[in-house]
């Protein structure tokens, strides 16, 4: 019974890589949420993993290594001993949000479908105005998110300041940003993830992420 809940052990460094995707998303839309701040860097590499739909990895998948380090940091922490404050507890909450609404949109032709065309007109925005942060880039994807994930359940509500949580630019950045957490839940979904497969195979996963972690500059 356990064992069927387990997800291909071949498949582990794409489950860890993913699961520290969705964490870097919700550890951003928390950071523009709650303080009004925005690592432009952060969002950048957001636009790319969601434009990188023909990656040939996991890593480029998600737009380098080095830019999940604060998400591979937080996995081991929140996988054993759970949450331990209030903002850990909401960032546990966006993630398994992200990871049920990649399965539904996965399972959902229409909602696929609208985001695969956010997608293509993304890449062409992109090409126009040769930058991946360019306002009107962040609002199609805000639009994409909205339109082809916004209609699925559970729908992720975002707490912080109502001041950033009404401006027009940082909800286009907190979209932006859930799109590309939903980018990661998606690989996590075609890498085998599964829920309680991550608390079952928490202690693998958690070596997976110190391994990546000591790949990166000052870290050993």
């Amino acid at each position: 019974m356990i064992s069927s809940l387990l997800p291909a052990p071949q498949r582990l460094p794409d489950r860890c890589l993913a699961l520290a995707g969705m964490l870097r998303a919700a550890l951003e839309v928390q950071e523009v949420a709650r303080r009004g701040r925005s690592d432009n860097h952060i969002l950048l590499l957001s636009v790319q993993s969601i434009l990188a739909i023909d990656a040939q990895d996991s890593v480029a998948a998600l737009a380098g290594l080095e830019g999940l380090q604060r998400g591979l940091q937080a996995l081991c922490p929140l996988l054993h001993r759970g949450p331990g404050r209030a903002e850990e507890a909401e960032l546990l909450r966006y993630t398994m949000s992200l990871a049920k609404l990649s399965g539904r949109l996965l399972a959902n032709h229409k909602a696929f479908e609208r985001v695969q065309r956010g997608i293509e007109q993304a890449r062409r925005q992109v090409d126009h105005f040769a930058d991946l942060v360019h306002p009107s880039v962040l609002a199609g994807l805000a639009d994409t998110y909205a339109e082809g994930i916004g209609t699925l359940s559970p729908r992720i509500i975002v707490s912080g300041e109502s001041r950033f949580l009404t401006r027009d630019e940082d909800t286009a950045r907190i979209r932006t940003l859930l799109l590309g957490g939903i980018r990661a839940g998606v690989l996590w979904r075609q890498s085998g993830g599964k829920i309680w497969g991550a608390l079952l195979e928490r202690q693998k996963l958690c070596e997976c992420s110190r391994d990546y972690l000591r790949q990166l500059p000052g870290h050993s």
